[in-house]
């Protein structure tokens, strides 16, 4: 049966800026499918129903519809993925982060995937505004035969505003660990009052940041392997990026972008080639809105 529903042990206390957010997911197989077993949620966090793709996975929207994270939210979201299955996870749009007078907000997301399972997790890229701070950390444990593809983004601010890196923080640890086994560790911290990041040798002049990590056991880090998600984070005009591969059974790419437009199309060609790696399949329209 499938679990749904409002968490009552995530409220937000009153004697604190910001709001406390859970999100929990749960998927088994059953048959030749992917279902989803398991959903707690407590607002700002939220997942829309269920899409089944004809492969049997499983398609599903993550949100916050309050419209994006102020300072002194603390969110947390947690997934599951048992043996077997193979679930895709993104969100609607893009991730506004709003002002924080104080404290920053802080989202910490941790992931299970079962022996033999598939994950792909493609969240849209942040938007930090004026004066926002974030902390946020993503955790991936892996069993053996299991895959994950991971896409991590930010933009520079409201570019369309021209507020570029005037934000306070933005901070982003992602950790992928198969048993006792670091994967891939990597960690970011972007304070542009103490650091302008916007010049040579950092964001160098472009407004987006973005990066790819396909790890599991199906990622051979072959030459040509790595050669083609090369190629296909560079083959959108104008921006700056490359491959590399992993020491353990996996490959990243990382890329600049001068519009959200070049990010867009970067992270498919990037997701569709890691994609094709993993299962044999390209990508496929994720059809936001």
């Amino acid at each position: 049966m499938l679990s749904i529903g409002s968490s009552v042990s995530c409220c937000s206390k009153a004697d604190r800026v910001g709001r406390d957010g859970f999100l929990r997911l749960v998927f088994e197989r059953r048959g030749d499918r992917t279902v989803l077993t398991g959903r707690r949620f407590a607002l700002p966090l939220q997942a829309l129903e269920p899409s089944r793709r004809p492969d049997g996975s499983v398609y599903m929207m993550m949100l916050n519809p309050t419209g994006g994270t102020f300072g002194g939210d603390r969110l947390r979201t947690e997934v599951v993925l048992g043996a077997g299955t193979h679930a895709i996870l993104t969100t609607p749009s893009a991730s506004k982060i709003y002002r924080a007078l104080d404290n920053a907000a802080r989202s910490e997301t941790e992931i299970s995937i079962g022996e033999d399972a598939i994950l792909e997790y493609l969240p849209d890229h942040l938007i930090p505004h004026p004066g926002a701070a974030l902390r946020q950390k993503i955790a991936v444990t892996m069993a053996p035969g299991s895959c994950a593809i991971i896409y991590d983004a930010i933009a520079a601010g409201r570019v369309g505003r021209d507020e570029r890196w005037v934000f306070r923080e933005i901070t982003t640890e992602i950790s992928i660990h198969c048993g006792d086994s670091p994967w891939f560790v990597a960690r970011s911290s972007l304070k542009p009052g103490i650091q302008p990041v916007g010049g040579p040798g950092l964001m160098d002049g472009f407004d987006y940041l973005g990066a790819i990590v396909a790890v599991g056991d199906r990622f051979g880090a072959s030459g040509g392997n790595v050669n083609a998600l090369d190629a296909a984070v560079c083959s959108t005009a104008g921006v700056l990026g490359g491959a590399s591969a992993l020491g353990s059974n996996g490959l990243v790419a990382k890329f600049l972008t001068p519009n959200a437009d070049a990010l867009s199309r970067t992270m498919f060609c990037g997701w569709s080639s890691a994609r094709q790696q993993m299962i044999g399949e390209p990508g496929f329209d994720l059809r936001k809105l």
